[in-house]
């Protein structure tokens, strides 16, 4: 904008032609380039005529609202070339616009158009009018407004929008003219009314409270300030702060409308504060006001007495252009159309809308969910991937090249596939989110906790592909009175074990591609045959199935993929022996139940993973590797490390750095990384200082002795272990108590210098044989007889894990894997 010409903040436009409006204005013609309304000869017209002759319904088998902030971001950048312009008669320096076209069906009631395509820029319309009318609003209200003329415009323009934003209805009240889909509708309305319907919207009686921890739920108090609710608003409703704290389900298209929201409030506010006088901030906003609804035109197209399948034809057709419709899109229009002139339509088009708030609107979920379902009960279908994109075919109301069975092609076969899709829905959840309590779980409180935990190291695994098996293993358990639940806990743990072996050898997926597929179809299969036990066939099925795909997942193969691993995944290493520790709990008859809560638990690294924790005195590699009495080529290498790491980085070579960070990646992967080398604490254990020497870091450990010496993968650091001093970590303790409490200047140098030395790389070895025996017992498979031979002859099996291991380490230590 220049400084010295006309603008919009100070010259309006007026598109009456106007004799004299008594204040600085400019003919539409005089200074807009007019594109659209001289060179389009559809059946054009400014939004505005139709936004005030008409009231909107978007139907069922619409999409949500689903535009983003990139989409919002494109409609402003086309008004702010407007608001940037300067208004030169005979210049045309603005242009009208085309905002496209959209198709209506008229509907019986002859007020109201059903909107075919159209609905994304209709919704982000009403919510930028809605913005522009608060503002004004707030400058009315405000009494800044000096010339009458410019404060009666500004009333006026304020009662245009609001007689296009609402209708009155006799039993609900004020409502928007715009009535957008099932899942969106009462959201939009509180939205479009006000901050008072807003605020009833989140605090209403009729409002469920869900769990915070689920991906929908969003805090009340949070929902308030996001959408500017005036606190003395807040205030005179005296809503209870515990309401306030609560969650409510706020769906992936509801957080749409609020983006939406957000987005344009920010930019009108924006352009409200660019002059700071209001008579000119009022201009500027009835001149926005009347260019979105007098300057922006749209081609409009109007079926009238068409069949409802004709009108989602055309809605699918369209919507193949721009933002492309999703297969939940395309879905909900099929049930829809299935349904439409039946008697049953409310009830079915009701429990495909529940499919979908179950999952917060979000299409993806929605779809996981569904490809799981039809992997289950469609034989043809081999993999979650191929169910997947099988889905539109699932829900075809004919016939495609596909193998897939349309089910809705046959009303009485889609009803059965609802009504099973709706009753998985809730297994579905309690299986696939570990985030809820165990007591969710709809089994007896004997299973309930084991089974949880399972889902709980599956879900951290990052698997998925066991989620058809044990869904329809979970279903049946529960629901059907031959169900087990000892036997499902059975195939769950038998599913976690598989999983694990994978990802200890680092096999590829493909492994399983098919595996849980077809289990749960074999599952149901044995449940309908005499005498046979589903869940120990599958459970056979499964083992068998894999070792024949990779055999060195099991029996002897498998150790020694055990004993020759290095670079852990700390992740696997975690949960492998939280499961050791949990079962030995277990065993424990009698004890108290001090199972861990794997969320609380910290795995740590005994030689640190910095493991030069002082340059000036580095103790630990010089302990763990013996330098001073050994003469292993890895101490040697150790050595020049250090001397490396002692000098300025920037002194040094490319040669020299490259080898200093070859010596340090060695150390990590072979001894840092080591599945020896881990321990599992509490969090209250779980210390900030963990790369100090292991003197200190005991006493760390023993802050709370019960809590570290009860876990069983930490025995190797108790009286358990024949090799550890008690007595002198007793007086470790005890003297490290006296100097916090200053009654003792420091700790006695022989006890720092036993511990400090303690932990080297063959008490590590020592403590590997015992770590990888307890790992083959918690991942052994009862469906093998003794497949480790642990319980025939336990001493010949840890025999082997130790000369392995053994022979391991003298390539290590020797560095012939460098």
């Amino acid at each position: 904008m220049s400084g010295d010409q006309p603008t919009p903040f100070d010259t309006l436009i007026d598109y009456e032609h106007s004799e004299d409006l008594g204040i600085q204005a400019v003919g539409d013609h005089q200074v807009m380039n007019q594109i659209t309304e001289l060179n389009f000869d559809i059946d054009k017209k400014p939004i505005g005529d139709l936004l005030t002759s008409w009231k909107f319904n978007v139907p069922e088998y619409q999409r949500l609202f689903s535009w983003q902030k990139k989409q919002h971001r494109q409609i402003w950048s086309e008004l702010q070339e407007f608001i940037d312009s300067d208004l030169v008669t005979g210049q045309d320096n603005v242009s009208d616009v085309f905002f496209g076209s959209m198709y209506f069906a008229v509907t019986d009631e002859g007020s109201t158009l059903e909107v075919i395509d159209g609905q994304q820029r209709l919704t982000s319309v009403y919510i930028l009018l809605r913005v522009i009318l608060e503002k004004l609003e707030d400058l009315i209200d405000s009494g800044n407004i000096e010339a009458n003329q410019v404060e009666t415009l500004c009333h006026n323009s304020k009662s245009q929008i609001e007689e296009i934003l609402y209708r009155w209805d006799a039993l609900q009240g004020q409502k928007a003219t715009l009535q957008l889909n099932k899942h969106d509708n009462e959201f939009f309305d509180a939205l479009i009314i006000g901050d008072k319907a807003r605020l009833m919207y989140l605090t209403s009686d009729d409002r469920e409270y869900i769990d915070g921890r689920r991906g929908e739920a969003t805090q009340i108090s949070s929902l308030i300030n996001t959408l500017d609710i005036d606190q003395k608003l807040v205030e005179q409703f005296d809503i209870d702060d515990n309401r306030l704290d609560q969650y409510i389900p706020i769906y992936d298209s509801n957080e749409n409308l609020i983006e939406a929201y957000t987005f344009y409030k920010r930019k009108v506010q924006q352009l409200s504060s660019e002059s700071t006088p209001a008579d000119n901030q009022a201009i500027a906003l009835i001149n926005l006001n009347n260019y979105i609804q007098r300057s922006y035109y749209i081609g409009r197209f109007e079926i009238r007495e068409a069949e409802p399948d004709f009108r989602m034809r055309i809605f699918e057709i369209l919507n193949d252009r721009g933002l492309e419709l999703t297969k939940i899109d395309r879905i909900r229009a099929n049930v829809v159309n299935a349904f439409f002139d039946e008697d049953d339509r409310d009830v079915y088009i009701g429990k495909w809308e529940d499919i979908v708030v179950a999952f917060g609107t979000d299409s993806s979920k929605i779809e996981d969910y569904l490809a799981v379902y039809l992997s289950i009960i469609e034989e043809e279908v081999t993999s979650t991937g191929e169910a997947g994109s099988e889905l539109i075919n699932a829900f075809s109301t004919r016939n495609l090249e596909s193998d897939v069975n349309p089910r809705f092609k046959n009303l009485s076969k889609a009803r059965t596939f609802l009504d099973k899709a709706k009753e998985l829905i809730s297994y579905y959840q309690d299986i696939t989110n570990p985030k809820l309590d165990s007591n969710e779980l709809d089994i007896s409180q004997e299973y309930r906790e084991r089974c949880q935990e399972v889902l709980v190291r599956l879900d951290d695994l990052g698997t998925s592909q066991w989620y058809p098996l044990i869904l329809a293993a979970y279903h049946y358990s529960v629901t059907e009175p031959a169900g087990d639940e000892e036997k499902f806990y059975q195939l769950l743990e038998t599913t976690e074990k598989l999983n694990f072996r994978r990802l200890i050898l680092d096999a590829n997926p493909n492994v399983f591609e098919n595996i849980f597929v077809e289990g749960a179809h074999r599952f149901y299969e044995s449940v309908d045959t005499d005498g046979v036990d589903p869940y120990r066939k599958t459970r056979e099925f499964m083992v068998n199935r894999v070792q024949t795909n990779a055999s060195q997942m099991f029996s002897d193969g498998f150790i020694d993929v055990m004993t020759q691993a290095h670079s852990w995944n700390s992740t696997y290493a975690k949960l492998l022996f939280g499961k050791a520790s949990n079962q030995k709990f277990r065993e424990q008859v009698g004890g108290v139940n001090r199972e861990l809560d794997m969320s609380q638990i910290h795995l740590e690294h005994i030689l640190p993973q910095n493991f030069i924790h002082d340059i000036d005195d580095p103790i630990w590699p010089l302990e763990f590797f013996k330098t001073a009495t050994e003469e292993t080529e890895i101490a040697k290498e150790v050595e020049e490390y250090i001397k490396l790491a002692q000098q300025d980085s920037n002194q040094l070579d490319e040669e020299k750095k490259q080898r200093k960070e070859e010596i340090e990646t060695f150390v990590t992967q072979r001894f840092v990384e080591d599945v020896g080398n881990f321990l599992l604490l509490r969090d209250r254990n779980n210390i900030s200082a963990s790369d100090r020497p292991l003197a200190e870091k005991l006493v760390e450990y023993y802050s709370n002795p019960d809590d570290f010496r009860d876990i069983h993968v930490n025995r190797y650091f108790t009286s358990a272990n024949d090799g550890f001093d008690d007595d002198k970590l007793q007086q470790l303790l005890a003297q490290a108590a006296e100097v916090q409490q200053r009654t003792l200047d420091e700790i006695d140098e022989e006890l720092t210098t036993y511990f400090n030395g303690f932990w080297n790389y063959e008490n590590m070895k020592e403590r590997r044989v015992d770590i990888l025996e307890d790992l083959l017992d918690v991942l052994s498979f009862e469906e093998i007889d003794d497949e480790f031979g642990l319980e025939s002859d336990r001493t010949s099996v840890r025999a082997e894990i130790r000369e392995q291991t053994d022979r391991e380490f003298e390539k290590r230590l020797s560095m012939r894997s460098l």
